[in-house]
C-alpha cells in the first residue's frame, strides 16, 4: 500500500512538469498594435456665405421686366405671308355603258390627263380616240386653253374616252356658256344610251340562235 502511494506522487509531479514545459514552448501573446487616429482637420477661415438664389433672382427681375416692356413698346409687325393664287376650275360629268367619267378642266396650255397618264398614252395610240376625246375643243376653237384632268372607270377605252368627251362638253359650257348651241347641236352633251344587249336564255347570243336540224 505504501508503493502505491509514492507511485501516485511520482505521477502527479511528472504531469506537472510536462505542463510547465508545454506552457514554456508556447509563444508569447503579441500585443495590440494601437490604431493611430488621423489628426484632426485644421479649421479654415470662414468665408462669408453667398447670398441665395432666390433673393439674388429677384434682383434680376426688375432689369428683365424692363427689357420685355421696352420690346413691347417698340412692336415688330410680321410681314404678310402672300396666299398663292386660286386657280379657278371647271366640273363635268359624262358617262357612256358602264363607264363614268368626272373632269376638271382650268385655264392653261392644252396638257390633257385622263387618270394621272397623257391622252396619247392612255388611248394606247389610237388616233380615232384621240380625236374623239380632242372634239369639243375642235368645235369650239379652244385647243391649246384649257388644262383637262379627267378620272374615269369601268368598261373599257372606247366607252371611257366617249365618257371623257361628254364630261369635258359639259366642263366647257360651264366655262362659257354661249358655246352651249355649238356642242348641243353635234350632240356631245347627250349621253348616248346604247349598251349590250343581254344575252337570252335557250340562244347562243342576244339574237343569235342554236342550228335547227329537222331530222
Amino acid at each position: 500500500m505504501t508503493m502505491k502511494k509514492e507511485d501516485k506522487k511520482q505521477a502527479k509531479k511528472e504531469i506537472k512538469k510536462k505542463a510547465a514545459v508545454t506552457a514554456a514552448k508556447k509563444p508569447a501573446i503579441k500585443p495590440k498594435k494601437e490604431v493611430k487616429k488621423p489628426a484632426p482637420a485644421i479649421k479654415h477661415e470662414m468665408r462669408p456665405k453667398k447670398p441665395p438664389r432666390a433673393a439674388a433672382e429677384a434682383e434680376k427681375k426688375p432689369e428683365k421686366v424692363a427689357i420685355v416692356e421696352e420690346k413691347k413698346a417698340e412692336p415688330r409687325h410680321a410681314p404678310e405671308k402672300k396666299k398663292p393664287p386660286k386657280t379657278v376650275q371647271y366640273h363635268g360629268t359624262g358617262g357612256r355603258k358602264t363607264s363614268i367619267a368626272r373632269v376638271w378642266i382650268s385655264p392653261g396650255t392644252g396638257n390633257y390627263m385622263i387618270n394621272g397618264r397623257p391622252m396619247e398614252q392612255y388611248a394606247v395610240g389610237r388616233k380615232v380616240l384621240c380625236n374623239m376625246a380632242m372634239q369639243p375643243f375642235v368645235l369650239t376653237n379652244t385647243i391649246g386653253k384649257y388644262d383637262v384632268n379627267a378620272h374615269v372607270k369601268g368598261s373599257g377605252y372606247a366607252s371611257q374616252i366617249g365618257a371623257v368627251r361628254q364630261a369635258v362638253s359639259k366642263a366647257i359650257i360651264n366655262a362659257s356658256p354661249e358655246l352651249r348651241p355649238i356642242l348641243r347641236k353635234a350632240g356631245l352633251l347627250t349621253r348616248d344610251p346604247r349598251v349590250k344587249e343581254r344575252k337570252k336564255y335557250g340562244q347562243k347570243r342576244a339574237r343569235k340562235r342554236f342550228q335547227y336540224s329537222k331530222r
